[in-house]
Formats: structure tokens, C-alpha cells, sequence
């Protein structure tokens, strides 16, 4: 079980994610490279992980802090789809930002401010799109980049964007998404 912050794209977007994603499974299909795809009706941008665990305690503490909160309406435009956001997650396929990333940046810093969180101070804003079910050689790194590439820039993927006007605290468990409070309506909170 997982807890998160995070920002959902609208139905219009997730249906322009999906029609990247059947582009970038061909690149993975042709080197025979197993992924495990992330489910379209769960494609986010996790604006902060808050553990494992999340006691009523502290439900009742980030409803009672968010309660408040207002949430300035920008848009996220997205860049290009990759694979490997660092080193230590080389399996990770994503796609980046082009626009609003800034933005994202500042409502991280400020959340973690509200809710007096600890900044981990690695915060890279992206849409998970799924993860690599094996260890890649260098070799096939380095091909399926060079795929991704030629891909992303055939798909206009920076014309994919949508406004962000709600933030979710969600519980994910098994892949199932459950969402405990919408910022757009704080005072909605299932516990």
C-alpha cells in the first residue's frame, strides 16, 4: 500500500497518453523487452510519496492543513517519452515536461512547507508510463533511447497538455487507486 500527492491528467489527455503509448510498446516489443505498462485510468504525476503507511492521525492532519490550501490553476505540457529517470531507476519509461514543470516544483516545495514534510530534494517532475520487467544492457539501453527519440519527435507529444485545477491524496493498493481527499474539495475525506 502506497500514499501519494498527486495530479491526474482529464480524460481528453489520458486518451492522447494512450495513443503515445501503443507507439512507444512497438519500440519495446521490437527488441523483445517485457514492460509492464501502468494502467491508463491511473496515469498521474506524483507530487509527493508519503509512505507506506498513513495513520488516521495524520489523514486528519493534511485534511486539517489543506483545508485552506488553494491551488493556482497552470498548465503541464509534456516533452518527450524516456527511458531511466536516474541511474537507480534505469527501468522507468516517462514522459517529462516541457511547460509547468516550474510550477510543480514550487507547489512541491510548498506542500511539503504546509504539511511539514521533509524535502528529499529529488523531486523530477513525469508521467510513469510503465516499467521495464528486466535488466537492460548498455546495448539495448542505448537503442531503445535512440528509438524513443526518433518516436517522440514523429508523435508531436508537446502538443499533449491539460491545466492542473485539483491535486488527489490517493491510497494505492494492488494497482487499485482509492482517492481520500480532492483539494478541490478538501473537505471530502473517506477514512
Amino acid at each position: 500500500m502506497n500514499f501519494f500527492l498527486g495530479i491526474f491528467p482529464d480524460k481528453e489527455t489520458v486518451k492522447e497518453i494512450k495513443s503515445v503509448v501503443v507507439e512507444v510498446e512497438e519500440v519495446f516489443e521490437g527488441f523483445d523487452i517485457p514492460v509492464r505498462w501502468s494502467k491508463p485510468d491511473n496515469y498521474h504525476m506524483t507530487l509527493i510519496h508519503l509512505g507506506e503507511k498513513l495513520p488516521l492521525h495524520k489523514k486528519l492532519f493534511f485534511k486539517y492543513k489543506l483545508k485552506n490550501f488553494s491551488l493556482a490553476r497552470f498548465k503541464l505540457k509534456f516533452n518527450k517519452v524516456k527511458l531511466g529517470i536516474n541511474r537507480k531507476y534505469k527501468e522507468l519509461i516517462y514522459m517529462d515536461l516541457l511547460e509547468g514543470g516550474d510550477e510543480m516544483r514550487k507547489l512541491y516545495l510548498e506542500l511539503r512547507n504546509l504539511l511539514n514534510l521533509q524535502d528529499d530534494g529529488n523531486f523530477m517532475p513525469h508521467l510513469t508510463l510503465g516499467r521495464v520487467s528486466k535488466e537492460l544492457t548498455d546495448q539495448e539501453y542505448a537503442n531503445i533511447c535512440r528509438d524513443l527519440s526518433v518516436v517522440t519527435k514523429r508523435l508531436d507529444i508537446n502538443k499533449i497538455q491539460f491545466f492542473v485545477n485539483e491535486l488527489k491524496l490517493v491510497k494505492s493498493k494492488d494497482g487499485e487507486y482509492q482517492v481520500l481527499i480532492n483539494l478541490s474539495d478538501s473537505s471530502n475525506i473517506k477514512l
